[in-house]
């Protein structure tokens, strides 16, 4: 018997004990997204590279994350300031980039897939625009 289960949209039974990381926020049932927003945990910091465009589309959501088209299903996030900037010189190569900062709650990493050296850089998290938006806390420029 599967104690922390889902049915996903097709019907399917997910166990949640056995979920690793995903990234994709459909997994997650709300109740336990919801619960990240009312703990006192340790809070922690991941960075995004970005064009001016991306930058801007968050700000005009009120700190929200939008899919648009051709852009890649999951949004990935460095652990650093550095290794953003990193990857910022690598696809922004004329330095036409922005980086963020978003604040999570450490213990929502569970729920976001996880790269140990991504790109040859270093480790990265990434998650649909539905997880990050459930879990993410704030936004701000760096």
């Amino acid at each position: 018997m599967i104690k922390n289960k889902i049915i996903n949209e097709n019907g399917e039974i997910i166990n949640m004990d056995a979920l690793l990381g995903t990234g994709e926020g459909l997994n997650y049932e709300n109740n336990q997204m919801n619960i990240l927003f009312v703990q006192d945990e340790e809070e922690i910091q991941l960075f995004r590279a970005m064009c001016e465009a991306e930058y801007i589309s968050i700000i005009n959501n009120n700190d929200k994350f939008v899919s648009y088209d051709y852009a890649m299903e999951k949004k990935w996030f460095a652990t650093c300031h550095i290794h953003a900037k990193k990857w910022g010189d690598l696809f922004y190569p004329y330095g036409t980039y922005k980086i963020i900062e978003i604040t999570v709650l450490k213990v929502s990493l569970k729920y976001m897939f996880f790269v140990k050296f991504l790109d040859n850089i270093g480790p990265a998290y990434a998650a649909d625009v539905i997880l990050l938006n459930k879990i993410v806390k704030r936004v701000r420029l760096v």
